[in-house]
């Protein structure tokens, strides 16, 4: 019998790298206060205080806000990679990666594993991305894996700063600073792994801090390549995990914990909730309803078939005379439909949208 005390697991190691990120979040927020109250003292208390930076409001439309944010899926994997990149609210460039095998709500199709999201065209993955961190995404660029390897090696590689030991490819690579080559990059994202997250996050820090100079074929698919292109090559990156609960067996963003995040990151509004019932019986209307109210300041938190598909005029039920003003903004939004005020509260949204034929995509 061995006397030696069992190393924590690979889950357990995945689950410890998700907290240092953290951790590194909440050091970084706390330096930069430390830095400013400094520069205060300085100056002597005269310098007046610096105008907030505007925050988007709900009924904004897309690319308005302090935000500038892409949507990047890197196809081509066992497991997702996806993210929200991009700068605002004062801040340096930064990402939020959302995870493999977490279940969001895609607008017209319901719950889907983050894979599945991932897989879908270019437009329909910026919507999901966009409703799982609560702001809308002004572009989205699709890079295969291999693409992703060939710019790391015209790079010259990567210095990733590895926050674990991956064997990859009868090689060890980690912890602590790595030089990756393209095909070890590839290696390392491209296996099964219950810590693809972390791994994502590590390398792409290194890639954005390495500034690419990105052109049209380095993407898949976008719908403008020189804004990814601005986005991708803006600097380093303070890069975080998308922050998730376990509920039974299904992995879930942890709320507000999300969106506390985008609004320290991006300078975001939390989105208001929307619950969406297809009731004309157009396929897909859920995803032409969640292109727009997303954009608006919603959240799609539950996409569903109405128990009808005979509803003439699309109805926005407000969730209490407190959500009668979101309502508004949902109607205005969608350019169509009647508002009604629910006086008896669900609680499940703060608006109902059943979508009627007087919608057209």
């Amino acid at each position: 019998m061995s006397d030696q005390t069992p190393g924590p697991s690979r889950a357990e190691r995945s689950r410890r790298v998700e907290r240092r990120w953290r951790v590194q979040a909440v050091v970084v927020a706390v330096l930069i206060a430390a830095l400013i109250g400094v520069a205060a003292i300085a100056s002597g208390g005269n310098t007046p205080a610096p105008t907030p930076a505007p925050s988007p409001t709900t009924g904004a439309s897309p690319g308005s806000g302090p935000s500038q944010l892409l949507a990047l899926a890197v196809t081509g994997a066992p497991n997702a990679l996806l993210a929200t990149v991009g700068t605002g609210g004062g801040l340096e460039s930064a990402a939020v990666i959302v995870p493999p095998a977490m279940t969001v709500v895609m607008p017209g199709a319901g719950e889907i594993p983050s894979e599945q999201l991932r897989d879908l065209d270019g437009p329909s993955m910026r919507i999901g991305v966009s409703n799982v961190v609560g702001a809308w995404n002004d572009h989205y660029a699709v890079m295969s894996l291999e693409q992703l390897g060939t710019l790391v090696d015209q790079l010259g590689g990567l210095e990733v700063d590895l926050q674990d030991i991956y064997p990859s490819g009868g090689e060890v690579l980690g912890p602590g600073q790595t030089h990756l080559n393209g095909a070890q990059v590839t290696a390392l994202l491209g296996e099964p792994a219950d810590d693809t997250a972390a791994r994502f996050a590590d390398v792409l820090t290194a890639l954005l801090a390495a500034q690419p100079h990105l052109s049209a074929t380095d993407f898949a698919d976008t719908d403008d390549d020189r804004a990814a292109a601005t986005i991708l090559g803006s600097g380093p990156a303070l890069v975080e995990i998308t922050p998730t609960v376990v509920v039974g067996s299904t992995t879930i963003p942890a709320q507000p914990d999300l969106d506390q995040r985008m609004t320290a990151l991006f300078g975001t509004t939390p989105p208001a909730r929307a619950e969406v019932q297809n009731g004309n019986g157009e396929p897909g209307i859920g995803a032409s309803v969640g292109a727009l109210l997303i954009p608006a300041g919603f959240r799609i938190v539950l996409s569903t078939n109405a128990d009808t598909f005979d509803h003439q005029t699309t109805q926005i039920i407000s969730d209490g005379p407190e959500n009668a003003q979101a309502a508004q903004e949902a109607k205005d939004a969608l350019g169509v439909g009647k508002v009604i005020v629910s006086q008896i509260p669900s609680g499940a949204a703060d608006v109902t949208v059943i979508v009627g034929h007087d919608f057209h995509a």
